[in-house]
C-alpha cells in the first residue's frame, strides 16, 4: 500500500535550499520515492494559513517512507534541510 509524505515549508536560506534540492531528489529516488508535487500553496481552504510551499512524496509502502526518513543517506540532508527550511511534515498510508 503506498504512503505519501506531505511537507509544508518556508525557505529560510535560498542558497542552502538550492544546494539541497538535487541531492534530496537523488536520495529520494534511490530509496524508491518520487515527487508528486512541489510548489507554492495556492490557497488555504480551512484553518491557519499554511507555509508558502508544499510537497507530496510517494513511496511504495509506509515502511519504505519511514526507512528513508531514518536512513543514514537522508540524515545529513535532514540536518541541512532544517537549516534551509522551516517545515511541517507528516506521512499517510493510502
Amino acid at each position: 500500500m503506498p504512503a505519501y509524505v506531505h511537507v509544508n515549508l518556508r525557505v529560510l536560506d535560498a542558497a542552502k535550499q538550492a544546494s539541497l534540492a538535487p541531492r534530496f531528489r537523488a536520495a529520494l529516488e534511490e530509496a524508491g520515492g518520487r515527487i508528486l508535487h512541489f510548489g507554492p500553496v495556492k490557497q488555504a481552504l480551512e484553518g491557519d494559513a499554511p507555509l508558502p510551499l508544499a510537497g507530496i512524496f510517494e513511496f511504495p509502502t509506509l515502511a519504505a517512507a519511514l526507512a528513508f526518513y531514518d536512513s543514514p543517506t537522508y540524515a545529513p540532508l535532514k540536518a541541512e534541510r532544517r537549516q534551509a527550511q522551516e517545515a511541517q511534515m507528516f506521512v499517510v498510508e493510502a
